[in-house]
């Protein structure tokens, strides 16, 4: 394929969204459980529900996007499917990024273990051995431990990709694509999700230490909390949709997440019986159990699914999106999101040995450099690793987020 149509294959303001799904997962890693802190002293629980959640969402924001690149192609018949080729293409494109971000995340952690501080006790709990790293080279877990713990959305991916080659055989043409049938599919499957989680809390055992409401690990099942996000990734890969639509997609998204926001906080107190005695901590704040959870990430599953639509058909945000530093931050999103996490591990453990305690200086430090040597980390990756893979580059050859200059002459 010549680089021509590889370029013209990728819609680069879509790799603006990704960078700003990047930062938010990174914001959420640095700030949010300060954020969320702060926003308690408010006692209005739906308030810290919600920055709880809000940058974590750009979690929900790349599964749709994974959906809208992936299958556009071939659910639009430009490309002819070929199985073989398909699961050969991702393994080159995922893997290989995850095979040094792995190596990388195992070497802090055995720093860490090896020099630690009290950062051991109250941040990294994780203990290096050669078996756990050999289990995390197949990615998916069924304990959710990782070296990295930003890595427990990869294996949600994957279990997508899986299912791309049945979602296509068995997706309708465009022309069968209506209103209806796209309305219908969403309540179905919140109803499926719904039934499911309350199957595997009270009936199976087995499935209960992968996904319940009491007992949650970032491990496969997971993945009953993201498959609208999906959904909706293949409907706009498969189909054009006008302004409107995509504004009716945000607002129904909006209206679902106040909904699961009032229910996943009080619900339980109106609900008899199993329900009313559910709570978990999260982030050091006392919440409900992860009732209703699932509809919250259904919910700006559907508000994406609107921003999306919104890139594709509003000339003024595709503009945006497409302005030289968001492809060049975008295109390096996947690398950024392998690696950080285990930038800020380190950076925390060496802070750690200067202090006593979480105080101010830990944070001016720990996220004043953590942040920029996360970014760098991500750069090396990229250049190195993720770039000999990925096709349709913009900002490819270029290092520094300065040069990216070069592409407005």
């Amino acid at each position: 394929m010549s680089v021509a149509t590889e370029q013209k294959e990728r819609f680069h303001f879509l790799d603006g969204l990704r960078g700003i799904a990047a930062s938010m997962i990174v914001i959420h890693h640095a700030f949010t459980a300060q954020i969320i802190k702060a926003v308690a002293h408010l006692k209005v629980p739906v308030l810290t529900d919600f920055f709880t959640y809000f940058t974590q969402s750009g979690v929900d924001l790349f599964f749709v996007l994974s959906g809208v690149v992936l299958l556009r192609p071939y659910l639009r018949k430009q490309r002819e499917f070929k199985t073989a080729d398909y699961f050969y293409r991702r393994a080159k494109r995922i893997y290989p990024p995850y095979f040094f971000a792995l190596l990388f995340g195992a070497l802090v952690v055995w720093l860490n273990n090896t020099f630690p501080t009290w950062y051991n006790v109250n941040g990294l709990t994780a203990q290096f051995s050669w078996p756990e790293t050999f289990r995390e080279l197949f990615i998916v877990s069924f304990n959710g431990s990782y070296y990295n713990l930003a890595w427990w959305s990869l294996q949600i991916e994957i279990m997508f990709y899986l299912a791309a080659p049945l979602i296509i055989f068995v997706f309708p043409i465009q022309d069968k694509i209506t209103s209806r049938r796209i309305m219908l599919s969403i309540l179905i499957t919140l109803a499926v999700i719904f039934l499911l989680q309350n199957l595997f809390t009270e009936y199976f055992e087995f499935f209960h230490n992968f996904y319940s409401y009491t007992y949650q690990v970032p491990a496969f099942g997971k993945f009953i909390e993201y498959p609208l996000c999906f959904l909706l990734g293949v409907y706009l890969a498969a189909k054009d949709f006008s302004l409107k639509q995509g504004l009716y997609f945000a607002v129904s998204g909006i209206c679902l997440l106040i909904a699961a926001l009032v229910m996943f906080r009080y619900a339980p107190v109106f609900l008899a019986g199993t329900f009313a005695g559910y709570e978990v901590i999260q982030m050091g704040v006392k919440q409900p159990a992860w009732i209703y959870l699932s509809f919250m990430h259904s919910g700006y599953g559907l508000f994406y699914a609107g921003v999306i639509i919104l890139a594709f058909n509003k000339g003024s945000f595709k503009k945006f999106l497409s302005k030289p530093i968001m492809i060049w931050l975008g295109e390096r999103s996947y690398s950024l999101f392998l690696i950080h996490f285990s930038v800020f591990y380190l950076t925390d453990n060496i802070i750690s040995h200067f202090t006593t305690d979480r105080n101010a200086w830990y944070g001016i430090l720990t996220r004043g450099i953590g942040i920029p040597l996360g970014l760098f980390a991500a750069m090396l990756l990229f250049h190195f690793v993720e770039r000999r893979q990925a096709r349709g580059l913009l900002t490819g050859n270029l290092f520094w987020p300065w040069q990216v200059g070069k592409l407005n002459g």
